[in-house]
């Protein structure tokens, strides 16, 4: 499979498990580690729409830039939340 296709698709399974734990646990969200999941996905957004503008240059650094930055959101709800992850976090190549 299309190494750019499976960065695309672990980041949706990223942002999907995000809005589940976000939705779940809503409440009991600490401060801190809302703040920097969120400005990791909005970075996040930043990359990918900079990517479908052609504003950079690499797109697969650019790829590996945007995975990080959603794997860091998610594990920080992911550790203010109970429910235990599907997802396995192993390093995807670009």
């Amino acid at each position: 499979m299309n190494t750019k296709v499976e960065a695309v698709e672990k980041m949706n399974v990223y942002a999907n498990e995000l809005v589940k734990m976000i939705v779940k646990d809503g409440k009991a969200l600490q401060d801190e580690k809302l703040r920097i999941a969120f400005e990791n996905v909005v970075r996040a957004m930043v990359d990918m729409t900079n990517l479908q503008l052609d504003k950079e240059k690499d797109a697969n650094d650019t790829l590996k830039t945007t995975l990080s930055r959603m794997k860091i959101a998610h594990n920080c709800m992911q550790s203010n939340s109970a429910a235990p992850s599907n997802n396995k976090n192993t390093p995807l190549k670009i």
